[in-house]
């Protein structure tokens, strides 16, 4: 089951909302992920936070504890670097013979995988799982030639550092000031089957390094001293606790998700803000950023879409941004999608992703009277909720106040209810009570087809109520003499309430199937230019010009020629090009999207997709988004994919 993480994410259902249940088509994920890894070996890493932790001893261990269960182990690579009791370890295990590269008058040393493939062995034992390949070797990078022994059935025990994770590199080199060049993808190790922590405390590895049992490689001994410096250890020793926890972590949402378990479980402690547009906004993004701090916890800031989010001013707007700003630079994660009900969506979100704690804003003044915050507060079971409070001297504006009193299409439909008792009125003794009930019921039925259903149950109530006091005896009361009337009113609130749901659906219907449209209506263009094109450059100038109607500043689109990837069409000047191209490689191999907006190397500054067809990867588009854009919507996401899959298959044409 862990192999399949990077494939699943949060769903959204026909409401735009995230389920915690797994759909038909991530269970027809995770069906072909099994399918597939039953043919595949099994990968376990031995995660070490430091040299000299005991990894290598460790993975011999275990090798010969296989072995003894009757298991064909062999040893592919292994450094013991001299040490007398890795040594013997060694020995007790086959090891299959290395090849010597001849480099710079050295000889270099590496595991023989083609030797491996013809032999295939049950388990393979290979050191170093971030190691850079001898020139001349068919892989760049250990863990590809890994890879390779992985998808021949093989399964393959490795050994890594914390240091060498791709997304760690700038925090190791603020924390001990030495760069480490060779990484491997973080997305490799979180696929894992098994992650094996290795640890001792940082005192005990210090006397390791004083005894001379610990060898770091390439590095000086001042070097090694600042490295294995106290305060140094203990925070490589944390970032390893940490990584464990977080794949565990997301290794039991999944579990959640397949039983349907809506309760969080409080194993870790996840932190969830949900903002408004307002001036408290970034206030509040910081507060949740304390107390993540507190807690030790991770921690995300959500905002619901709702029907306002197309009206909201030049000021609210900037408001958000900042929050999404001052979110994005501590490091927090931005959650936003469309959807009808704010107080909804922070339960749904929080039961789906094991939240522990949501933050929300302390109602003031008659905004009590419709906040969602009792409403989250009801019903999120077993979530601490904590109200934040501005701690402002001044009052908030009564310009800002307003709107979160009685919000704008609240107003709206109270004046559309006044109208229509108007009309009423001026009609009273030429038209019938049930057809002066329909005049009562139009402006429901605006309200919620152009403002939703929360504002259309507010307005029906106000309506019938307004309609009570002025048109039924005893006139000016909303006392019912007749009981007639009181059941014509019930069934007047059912039908408005009816109404309105639907009216409110046909809204939102009529939403999803305009964007639906657009999307279709660009990628049938697409589609039409690809099938017309005559030549490869003009289906790589197609892809180029379509990235960037998409909104992608840069593109790049990458080719496999000659054993590599190659950039064949795009921007010169793009962003990075050399660590981008990194990820491009991935993802070429992998067949997976990865980088900006998405679950893999989200660090990036591009997004690459592959291209894809009759499930062979033939390149790479990569495009470069202004860096504003914060969050990248999840529909252009499966838009992009949707765009190499076109792209490949009229690649195919051209490309033997």
């Amino acid at each position: 089951m862990p192999a399949i993480l990077p494939f699943l994410g949060t769903r959204e259902g026909s409401s735009g909302r995230p389920e915690n249940r797994v759909s038909p088509e991530e269970f027809l994920t995770i069906a072909n992920e099994e399918e597939r890894k039953k043919s595949r070996g099994k990968f376990t890493v031995y995660l070490g936070y430091a040299a000299g932790v005991g990894k290598t001893y460790a993975m011999l261990s275990d090798g010969i504890q296989r072995r003894s269960e009757g298991h064909d182990v062999v040893i592919g690579y292994v450094e013991t670097h001299g040490r007398v009791d890795t040594d013997a370890l060694a020995r007790q295990i086959r090891s299959i013979p290395v090849r010597g590269i001849s480099y710079a008058g050295m000889t270099l040393r590496e595991p023989d995988i083609d030797a491996l493939l013809a032999l295939r062995p049950e388990i393979v034992l290979i050191d170093e799982l971030a190691h850079t390949n001898a020139p001349g070797m068919r892989n760049l990078k250990r863990y590809q030639d890994i890879e390779e022994l992985l998808n021949a059935g093989i399964s393959v025990f490795t050994t890594l550092n914390i240091q060498h994770l791709e997304s760690l590199n700038d925090a190791l080199r603020q924390i001990t000031g030495v760069t480490v060049k060779e990484t491997v993808p973080d997305t490799l190790v979180q696929r894992a089957d098994d992650i094996k922590l290795i640890d001792i405390p940082p005192d005990e590895l210090q006397e390791r390094l004083r005894e001379g049992k610990v060898y770091v490689k390439d590095m000086a001994s001042e070097a090694v001293t600042r490295f294995f410096e106290t305060g140094n250890l203990m925070a490589l020793r944390q970032l390893a606790l940490r990584q464990v926890a977080g794949v565990t972590d997301q290794r039991m949402l999944l579990h959640k998700r397949l039983k349907a378990i809506d309760r969080p479980w409080p194993a870790t402690e996840r932190v969830l803000v949900g903002i408004r547009p307002g001036p408290y906004a970034e206030r509040m993004v910081r507060a949740a950023y304390r107390m993540s701090v507190r807690l030790n916890a991770d921690w995300e800031v959500l905002y619901v879409e709702t029907e306002e989010y197309s009206r909201l001013s030049d000021q609210e707007q900037a408001w958000l941004e900042e929050a999404f700003s001052t979110t994005h630079s501590l490091g927090g994660h931005i959650v936003r999608y469309p959807a009808n009900s704010i107080a909804d969506e922070l339960v749904r979100y929080a039961q789906a992703h094991n939240v522990t704690m949501i933050i929300l804003g302390k109602p003031r003044g008659l905004d009590i009277l419709i906040s969602p915050v009792y409403r989250v507060m009801r019903s999120a079971k077993g979530v601490d909720i904590y109200l934040f409070d501005w701690k402002s001297e001044s009052q908030t504006p009564l310009h800002w106040q307003l709107p979160r009193l009685l919000p704008r299409h609240y107003l709206i439909g109270s004046v559309g209810v006044a109208a229509a008792t108007l009309v009423n009125y001026l009609l009273l003794g030429t038209i019938s009570e049930p057809n002066m009930l329909i005049i009562q019921l139009i402006p429901v039925v605006l309200v919620a087809y152009f403002f939703g259903y929360g504002a259309s149950i507010f307005t029906a109530i106000f309506s019938i109520l307004v309609f009570a006091f002025v048109f039924v005896e005893p006139y000016y009361t909303l006392s019912v003499s007749d009981w007639e009337y009181f059941i014509s009113f019930v069934g007047y609130v059912v039908i408005a309430l009816l109404v309105s749901y639907l009216a409110s659906r046909l809204r939102y219907v009529a939403q999803q199937i305009w964007r639906s449209e657009v999307k279709s209506s660009a990628l049938a263009g697409l589609s039409r230019g690809l099938a017309e094109a005559k030549d490869l450059e003009e289906v790589l100038n197609l892809l180029t010009a379509h990235g960037k109607e998409l909104g992608a500043e840069k593109v790049n689109i990458y080719l496999h020629s000659d054993g590599l990837l190659k950039v064949a069409a795009g921007d010169r000047d793009y962003p990075n090009a050399a660590k981008e191209d990194t990820i491009a490689v991935w993802t070429y191999q992998n067949g997976l999207p990865a980088g900006k907006g998405t679950g893999t190397l989200s660090w990036a500054s591009g997004t690459y997709v592959p291209l894809k067809a009759h499930k062979a990867t033939i390149g790479v588009i990569g495009l470069h988004f202004s860096p504003k854009m914060l969050e990248m919507p999840a529909d252009l996401l499966e838009t992009l994919e949707t765009v190499g899959n076109l792209g490949a298959i009229a690649l195919e044409r051209f490309i033997e």
